[in-house]
């Protein structure tokens, strides 16, 4: 079971979630979180050494120490547009949880509701979590996406970061000015679309697709961005809200792509 739920939803039903915070640094929880939430490291779903997702075994070991079982039905939130929450969602679903959730607007949508606040540290008891081997059907990978160009194979390629990436301006987001890639750019073929234009600019609740000023095409898609977080937002909006039948999330992004030795870039 997928769903965006809203916070008049939360409120609600409240009592049948368990809602997790996932927290690129941990001074966002620190400051405040929605009472009852528990923090999820982003860390906690990457490998502890490599660039990529913690294997089962790890990422059972991770979630499981907090009190997480693959029972519960998890609501996920964030700050910085919603990102890490989509992104835990895209791989929480990969590796087999069902009952999922992302709460619509995140932080934002319940500071601009004014709505009740901690700061208090939440614990759960460690439980035992069991993963399933992950399903990657949603997932490009750098070699996949290097055969897909070179072969000519007709598809949509969106890179959903902003105008000032895409055209080789600069290579990160002003969210994260430090972490620059050694090129800068796009990958050929690729079509700007913002993922601000998604959602709400002061509740970052996504926007209705009835409502959206974009055309997109329901074509094979694969989205990217930088790390793959603002491009886990667009995935899920393609996919679960207009019904695409085949969209992919492209997660090395712009921090692989543009730190590989020969493979093509354009900027304009």
């Amino acid at each position: 079971m997928y769903n965006l739920i809203s916070v008049d939803d939360l409120l609600r039903d409240g009592k049948e979630f368990k809602v997790i915070e996932v927290s690129y640094n941990q001074s966002s929880y620190l400051d405040w979180h929605i009472p009852g939430a528990i923090m999820l490291p982003w860390r906690y779903l990457r490998h502890p050494v490599i660039r990529d997702f913690a294997p089962k075994e790890i990422l059972e070991k991770n979630l499981g120490s907090l009190g997480i079982s693959a029972d519960d039905f998890l609501v996920l939130y964030s700050d910085f547009g919603n990102r890490y929450a989509f992104y835990a969602f895209w791989v929480l679903r990969a590796f087999g949880h069902k009952n999922l959730a992302v709460l619509n607007g995140g932080k934002a949508v319940w500071e601009a509701k004014d709505l009740p606040r901690e700061s208090e540290v939440r614990r759960s008891s460690p439980v035992n979590y069991e993963a399933k081997d992950p399903d990657w059907s949603d997932r490009v990978t750098v070699w996949e996406l290097l055969l897909k160009i070179r072969s000519g194979e007709k598809f949509q390629l969106l890179d959903v970061r902003y105008w000032e990436e895409y055209s080789g301006e600069t290579g990160t987001s002003p969210e994260h000015p430090n972490e620059e890639s050694q090129t800068l750019g796009h990958i050929p073929g690729a079509v700007n679309i913002p993922w601000n234009k998604f959602f709400d600019p002061v509740t970052e609740e996504l926007i209705p697709p009835d409502k959206l000023q974009i055309s997109i095409p329901k074509e094979d898609t694969v989205v990217y961005c930088r790390t793959g977080a603002r491009a886990s937002v667009v995935w899920y909006y393609l996919k679960f809200l207009m019904g695409f039948p085949k969209v992919r999330l492209y997660d090395g992004s712009w921090s692989e792509w543009g730190n590989m030795v020969g493979v093509p870039v354009e900027v304009s």
